[in-house]
């Protein structure tokens, strides 16, 4: 009974909560003055770091266990996931609010991935819903909240391969998995995630433009 009352309560954390939709994400607000074109790159293998789950699949099909597998291929995929969620939103940023969109390529900028922490903000809830076998979550309780603290570094090149500003910016996000206003525990780590890039992105936002006269400068005569 406990068995079935926990496996009723998966499947409906994973079919009643809301849809995942980027577009929900605070926009950002464009520099007044913006750097001239610039081709954004993405540093994959910083952010490879993400992927080690993927790197044991192949010991755990010789194991034969199919539930660690399965748990091994859910985390990949799911940071598979969000390493592409951030080169979307990495590319829109600098397109929509750093650099014009328009016009002869001054040079390009290479997001780079930094310390990051994540997890389970609190395990108070995780416990209460498994004590009350689910039961819970269905009226409405938080399952478990993710966090996600992330370090993003963002180098500016020229056309020369010279790096010309390096910025560091924090950011620290949240979601919720919870049923009918919460997320599937795959979309709110990665809503996390998405968060807390948006708001590494301002931070670094916030240092180009103390610097953006000196970087229009060196990126116009190279």
């Amino acid at each position: 009974m406990k068995n079935i009352t926990f496996l009723l309560g998966i499947i409906l954390l994973t079919t009643s909560c809301k849809s995942l939709q980027f577009s929900s994400l605070n926009r950002s607000t464009p520099l007044e003055q913006k750097l001239p074109p610039l081709e954004p790159a993405f540093d994959t293998e910083s952010f490879a770091l993400d992927y080690a789950d993927i790197y044991d699949i192949p010991s755990v099909i010789l194991s034969r266990n199919t539930t660690t597998l399965n748990n091994a291929i859910n985390k990949a995929t799911i940071e598979l996931k969000i390493a592409e969620d951030t080169k979307r939103i990495f590319s829109t940023e600098l397109i929509r609010n750093i650099s014009e969109s328009a016009g002869k390529t001054a040079g390009y900028v290479v997001c780079r991935r930094g310390l990051r922490s994540k997890g389970i903000k609190t395990y108070v809830n995780p416990i209460v819903s498994w004590l009350t076998l689910g039961i819970a979550n269905v009226f409405g309780y938080t399952y478990a909240t993710v966090r996600d603290d992330l370090e993003v570094v963002i180098d500016i090149y020229d056309l020369n391969d010279k790096v010309i500003g390096s910025y560091t910016g924090a950011g620290y996000g949240e979601a919720k998995i919870k049923l009918y206003k919460g997320y599937t525990n795959s979309d709110a780590r990665r809503l996390a995630h998405a968060r807390a890039f948006k708001v590494a992105m301002e931070d670094v936002k916030d240092q180009i433009k103390d610097n953006q006269n000196n970087l229009t400068s060196l990126l116009t005569n190279n």
